[in-house]
């Protein structure tokens, strides 16, 4: 059975209480824009005491300088952290600096080559993956090829986390050719956790995907064939009975942490 993993901001943590955690095995804890680090780090180190296994974000757009970076990683590496999830963030909330502007990051690969990572010696580094594409990448392919690359030369185990999907064609297809890169290339080093978004009203993710850069096409073409939208909510079970060959499995709780825990009780 797949393992099951979840993704909060800080002021979900008192939520969890619902979550059974002998089902979701880790806890990502997602820095947004305008978040500070402290305030993860805080977020972490209160999970970490409570007993889960935590994955904090590491969005390098949204981190303003080498010297931030450096701050961060040390105070994750300090409380006990030993995985981390590396992504480039939203470029719409890209930090702007005029005091010192070449400290900022563009990429997710440009902040891994600062050596900051090797230097607070975690135990993995997991990446970001988008079997819809990118629409702030339109190489995203090749870069994550890349970003394999540079973890493999630094000896760090990894996994790729994908944005949460509801193209399930482009999805299946997209583990198959990602699956035979990481055989071909990597040994088959790399696993692959896909992103679902749980239990939550269309409308409800209709709206997410705008925010995160999913292709709502399909949710759309639904809500209108049911018409009362407002009612009808999504069944994380219809994609994760389509979806093959992945090895774990990430929860984007849009619908509520309490809403996801009864799902996953009853299933």
């Amino acid at each position: 059975m797949p393992k099951f993993s979840i993704e909060i901001i800080p002021k979900q943590i008192e939520r969890l209480k619902y979550l059974p955690k002998d089902v979701c095995s880790e806890i990502y804890v997602a820095y947004i824009p305008g978040e500070k680090f402290e305030n993860i780090v805080e977020a972490s180190k209160s999970l970490i005491k409570d007993g889960f296994k935590v994955i904090p974000h590491c969005p390098a757009r949204t981190i303003p300088s080498k010297k931030d970076l450096d701050a961060y990683l040390s105070q994750l590496s300090s409380i006990g952290v030993k995985k981390i999830l590396t992504l480039a963030g939203s470029g719409k909330n890209h930090f702007e600096s005029t005091e010192n502007p070449n400290n900022i990051f563009e990429n997710t690969l440009e902040m891994l080559e600062t050596g900051y990572f090797e230097k607070y010696q975690f135990e993995q580094i997991n990446i970001t993956g988008h079997p819809e594409g990118n629409p702030m990448d339109p190489e995203s392919d090749k870069n994550l090829q890349l970003k394999c690359k540079w973890l493999e030369e630094h000896n760090f185990n990894s996994s790729i986390v994908t944005q949460w999907t509801t193209d399930l064609e482009s999805t299946n297809k997209w583990i198959l050719d990602t699956k035979e890169m990481i055989k071909n290339n990597f040994d088959n080093k790399i696993t692959i956790t896909i992103g679902i978004a749980g239990p939550a009203k269309l409308t409800t993710l209709i709206n997410y995907a705008k925010l995160c850069g999913v292709n709502a096409t399909s949710l759309i073409i639904k809500n209108k064939k049911i018409g009362l939208s407002k009612l009808i909510e999504h069944n994380p079970s219809e994609v994760i009975n389509n979806l093959h060959n992945y090895d774990n499995i990430h929860f984007f709780p849009f619908g509520g942490i309490k809403e996801l825990s009864k799902w996953i009780n009853n299933n």
